[in-house]
């Protein structure tokens, strides 16, 4: 959810006139917790905007490709039309379902279907011919994403409310593929996926959590088993991610403690061997991310507040994803994609970063980890 700045920027306008608009400059980044780590990276790439006006752009999701990582994908959602797919130096390649209205998706490795394993992507879907959540198969030669949903959409919410965040886990316990999906009203419901005749996918409601106001952002860790939810005025909670777990989540970041600002919205885990890695956070309010530990109790570890660049610095970021893996020629240490709700270019994008612009000498650069091993 993108805050009123578009409304707040045009009573200005109106109010001041061109020139006196012309000389309000954003605020500079400022530390929000003297001594801890500030990562000052420049995105290296750049989406072309979204066909439509005002707020469209989302949640973005890599794609790994099986054999050569200079062919992987990002995906991004546009909430007034349909899944983006880009090349990593941000060319498009293909629009599908360009009315289902997605909201977040993310990418599931590994499901296995008439004896191979297939990548699919899964997204929530706000169109009324399409509510619910819709499934994609990622075909690695042509790279093209092919409609294997069941009917139009998966039911979800009861039918009810309008699906909202959306995150896979495939368990390292059981090797079952599931995915949660969210509401504004808090409500979070974990579904097992399955296969129906002629290649399609359904999926099964197993477990049900409830949150007291408006989430989206969602991700879960394959390897420990932990889903992370986003509240966005709340904070970051851990639940566990098998379906037989408890029901309750713990608080582990709270809004307004190391300059955590609402809306928490996006969520992602940068993967390193052990157990080891990070797992940030879009702070829409500060217009920063904000990384905590991925193991032990979570603590923070500090704020990266990207630079303008070539391409000035993203704001009101709402979904965001990232990969330790290398990603080719123009990522060889991993990528951290980020949706920027206030294009200077034009409408709404994703800003591309390389890892290493972020980590520097201070954070984990892990390559020898990844969604497929």
């Amino acid at each position: 959810m993108t805050r009123s700045t578009r409304l707040s920027c045009s009573l200005l306008f109106l109010l001041l006139g061109t020139t006196a608009l012309a000389q309000v400059k954003p605020a500079g980044p400022v530390r929000p917790v003297p001594g801890e780590p500030f990562f000052r990276p420049e995105s290296r790439v750049v989406t072309p905007p979204m066909p439509h006006t005002g707020d469209a752009a989302d949640d973005p999701a890599i794609w790994l490709h099986p054999a050569d990582p200079d062919l992987s994908l990002i995906l991004g959602t546009d909430k007034q039309g349909g899944l983006h797919s880009y090349n990593l130096d941000g060319s498009p390649v293909e629009v599908v379902s360009d009315t289902a209205r997605p909201n977040n998706v993310d990418i599931l490795y590994g499901f296995p279907l008439d004896g191979r394993p297939l990548d699919l992507a899964i997204a929530s879907t706000r169109d009324p011919k399409h509510l619910g959540v819709m499934v994609w198969r990622i075909d690695a030669n042509s790279r093209k994403l092919i409609d294997i949903t069941s009917g139009p959409a998966i039911p979800v919410l009861k039918g009810k409310d309008v699906p909202y965040g959306i995150c896979t886990y495939h368990s390292r316990k059981t090797g079952r593929c599931f995915f949660f999906v969210n509401d504004k009203l808090g409500n979070i419901e974990q579904f097992e996926l399955s296969a129906e005749s002629g290649g399609k996918l359904s999926a099964k409601l197993v477990r049900a959590m409830k949150l007291k106001s408006i989430v989206e952002g969602c991700v879960a860790d394959d390897e420990l088993g932990n889903l992370y939810v986003a509240e966005e005025t709340v904070g970051i909670w851990d639940f566990a991610a098998e379906p037989d777990g408890p029901i309750a989540g713990k608080l582990i970041a709270r809004v307004k403690e190391n300059g955590l600002t609402a809306d928490v919205e996006g969520l992602a885990i940068y993967a390193a061997a052990g157990g080891k890695g990070y797992l940030i956070a879009s702070s829409q309010g500060s217009n920063n991310f904000k990384i905590y530990r991925r193991d032990g109790n979570h603590e923070f570890v500090g704020t990266i507040q990207p630079k303008p660049g070539r391409f000035n610095s993203p704001r009101d970021t709402d979904g965001i994803a990232v990969i330790s893996t290398p990603l080719g020629k123009l990522f060889p240490k991993g990528c951290f994609v980020v949706q920027d709700g206030f294009n200077k270019s034009g409408n709404q994008n994703f800003k591309l970063y390389g890892w290493e612009d972020i980590a520097g000498e201070q954070l984990l650069i892990d390559t020898t980890t990844g969604p497929r091993k």
